[in-house]
């Protein structure tokens, strides 16, 4: 099935759910927040959410400075 990220488009297979999205692509779960088409997801929801043919997932990294 194909998702974006980022804009880029990606193949994963069916049934995958956003943590191993991210377990997948060895990303930094720390200081990050998830947005799937438009709609944040909280942390604790990261496990149990499904990804579906070509969702749009967006990683937003923090970053801090002054």
């Amino acid at each position: 099935m194909n998702i974006f990220i980022n804009g880029e488009k990606f193949r994963v297979h069916e049934n995958i759910n956003l943590i191993n999205i991210l377990k997948d692509n060895n990303l930094n779960t720390k200081n990050i927040v998830i947005e799937i088409n438009k709609v944040i997801i909280t942390r604790d929801h990261w496990e149990n959410m499904k990804i579906n043919e070509n969702d749009s997932i967006e990683i937003i990294t923090a970053v801090g400075g002054g």
